[in-house]
């Protein structure tokens, strides 16, 4: 059995995408980090390697290890263990779905959990600490982004614009339902000035103003009930389906269109599905957030590499995000509270929360862009993805 268990742990750790204080099976280490899949821009290229760089610069007493989890909830929990056995102190965790059983394995083993950017709970257990952007916050964004464009428009009670709805995965507590919550307290005070153009807007128009100071159980209940036929699983394939689903049976009542995207990936998807349309819209307006490299492309005028337009994004800068969850574990291994030194928030699900800044880009402001993602080096002009823009205008 202990020879099992051995190859068993040897397979987790070797069958992941592993970075080790920089080389690849170092042992002995206080941090340990799980990320969900290495083949997403965002993990391998962003926190993953953010991380990598942050936690470099802690040097001796700080050892740490990265692993992927290739979107597989059990291989997490593998990955968690793996760590554990290693001697990590403090584990650092995206979690793939709820999470519930990796945290669980960590706190049998009095390992202190950092829920870095989504939730990672149980019914009976929690992360010790949650790092996120003020999700509320971000979709407040959106929604006073579509709200603004479409009074700037003209839109009103008599004069109404198109509105089509969509969310995130709503099993990605509390997230998905903060940004849709957040999205709601704009658009529901406007409501009147759109058309809503989803199947069933009943249970839109049913919603009640949620503030994120107001928020309780039975606003989280009605939330996630109007989510739930509108979840993009945060999948653009998916998204592409259900906005497939709203424009075969689209009643325009307007050339202009408002659209709410959960993030970048699911807008793009979305919004080539009503290019698709017999007559399409001759005004879009939409959402997203996360700045990905097709949204970028679009807000600075390159409609092809940006599969449309998108109007707006918001910008949270992952590398402060990593930031602050890396302050936290060296906090923790430092044997002082996690949040000493950083923002914090409101306690959710009983995990002590830190939140970091957020940006609202909009394709009416490329100059705002270029400053913000370009002239910071957050991402280069040299990408081949940005290879059709002009920045010269910019600098």
């Amino acid at each position: 059995m202990k020879r099992f268990s051995f190859l068993l742990l040897l397979l987790v750790v070797m069958s992941g995408l592993v970075f080790a204080n920089g080389q690849k099976g170092a042992s002995g280490i206080k941090i340990g980090v799980v990320l969900p899949d290495a083949s997403e821009e965002r993990w391998a290229n962003q926190d993953g390697a953010f991380f990598k760089t942050e936690l470099e610069k802690l040097g001796a007493g700080y050892e740490f290890e990265i692993l992927f989890s290739e979107g597989d909830e059990s291989k997490e929990k593998q990955n968690v263990e793996a760590l554990i056995a290693k001697g990590a102190k403090v584990i650092i965790i995206t979690a793939h779905g709820n999470g519930g059983a990796s945290v669980a394995a960590a706190h049998a083993e009095d390992v202190v959990v950092v829920a870095h950017d989504r939730m990672a709970k149980s019914a009976s257990d929690v992360a010790d600490y949650y790092t996120t952007f003020n999700s509320w916050n971000v979709g407040k964004a959106m929604g006073k982004h579509l709200v603004d464009s479409a009074k700037a428009a003209g839109f009103s009670a008599s004069n109404k614009a198109d509105l089509a709805i969509f969310a995130g995965r709503v099993v990605d507590w509390p997230n998905a339902t903060y940004f849709f919550g957040g999205a709601f307290e704009e658009l529901q005070p406007n409501l009147s000035m759109f058309n809503i153009v989803n199947q069933n807007p009943a249970p839109f128009l049913a919603l009640k103003k949620y503030t994120e100071a107001t928020f309780d159980d039975s606003a989280k209940d009605a939330l996630q009930a109007a989510m739930l036929p509108i979840d993009t699983d945060w999948n653009p394939e998916t998204a592409g389906i259900k906005a497939a689903g709203v424009v075969a049976q689209i009643k325009k009542t307007s050339d202009t269109i408002f659209v709410l995207a959960p993030n970048d990936d699911t807008s793009a998807a979305i919004r080539q599905e009503f290019a698709k349309m017999a007559t399409p819209y001759a005004k879009y307006y939409t959402t997203g957030q996360d700045a990905s490299n097709v949204t970028l492309a679009s807000l600075m005028g390159d409609t092809v590499t940006g599969k449309g337009t998108q109007t707006m994004t918001v910008f949270k800068d992952v590398s402060k995000l990593v930031k602050d969850s890396v302050a936290i574990a060296k906090n923790v291994v430092d044997g002082i509270d996690g949040l000493t030194g950083l923002t914090s928030g409101p306690s959710i699900d009983g995990a002590k929360t830190a939140y970091s800044p957020i940006d609202t880009l909009l394709a009416t402001n490329p100059q705002l862009t270029y400053d913000t993602i370009f002239a910071t080096g957050y991402k280069s002009e040299m990408n081949p993805d940005f290879g059709d823009i002009d920045f010269s205008p910019y600098k």
